[in-house]
């Protein structure tokens, strides 16, 4: 009896094998199905669009090379100090194909020589030297203190230039993204969302900014706040830290002031 119920198994295993080889070979078909299904999750889409406009901002944001002198006083036996090198590496953000470009003015105030390195052209030849070229000397147009804004000019035309978005029309909670170069960190993103759309952090200063926990740090300065258009709503300025890092508690500048400051530095110089 054994042996005939062993034999019986042996058939109904022999029947079924070829069934689940068909299975199996139909298995990978199944999965590539839902592999298409799974990229056309939201989150599939989110991941997706946030690489598009990463991308195409990534062409506008440039990385700030300031150099000068300080005055040091590293000896403290005399009361006397001398002139030591300076080094500033910040961000900016392309606003006209024409070359000018806008930072903080804490970024380039006092320096002595500007530079500007254009993300990803260094990596292109240049048709003349047919070798990479490096940073783009950078000529100040005008600085405004109170603002904390800086308007820079190169001498290169068809640049990719970033828009304007009206920062009257933020909302809280809505998407945002900061760009520029974290502790030098050459070419880097956050996302967050925006905390306050006009947090006035002095009561004796009227002025009013865009408080965001998008990471921001030391160099992240004078890079734009954009939205999910890619458009600037901010120019990051500041955060407050006690770690002296990031917290969550970043500040931009808001773009309808942004724009009214740059078209008077570009045209009038002050």
């Amino acid at each position: 009896m054994f042996r005939v119920r062993y034999l019986a198994l042996l058939g109904i295993a022999l029947a079924i094998a070829p069934v689940c080889m068909v299975a199996q070979a139909a298995q990978p078909g199944r999965s590539a199905d839902g592999a298409k299904v799974m990229k056309g999750d939201p989150l599939h889409v989110f991941s997706e669009s946030v690489q598009v406009l990463s991308a195409n901002v990534t062409k506008s944001v440039v990385q700030i090379l300031t150099s000068g002198f300080t005055l040091s006083g590293e000896n403290q036996k005399t009361d006397t100090a001398y002139l030591a090198p300076e080094h500033g590496i910040g961000s900016g953000v392309i606003l006209s194909p024409d070359g000018f470009i806008v930072t903080n003015a804490h970024v380039v105030q006092g320096a002595r020589r500007i530079r500007v390195r254009l993300q990803g052209l260094e990596k292109q030849p240049s048709p003349a030297l047919l070798e990479p070229v490096g940073p783009i000397e950078a000529t100040l147009v005008g600085l405004d203190r109170q603002t904390d804004l800086a308007v820079l000019k190169i001498e290169m035309s068809n640049l990719p230039a970033l828009q304007f978005a009206n920062s009257n029309d933020l909302k809280q909670g809505e998407i945002v993204f900061a760009f520029g170069s974290p502790l030098g960190l050459e070419n880097s993103v956050t996302m967050g969302v925006i905390s306050s759309t006009a947090r006035q952090i002095d009561p004796d200063n009227p002025a009013v900014y865009i408080q965001t926990d998008a990471p921001i740090n030391p160099g992240n300065s004078g890079g734009p706040l954009v939205d999910v258009d890619g458009r600037v709503v901010g120019i990051n300025t500041f955060i407050i830290s006690q770690s002296g890092g990031n917290e969550g508690l970043g500040f931009a500048i808001p773009s309808d002031e942004v724009r009214n400051i740059f078209e008077q530095i570009r045209t009038e110089g002050h």
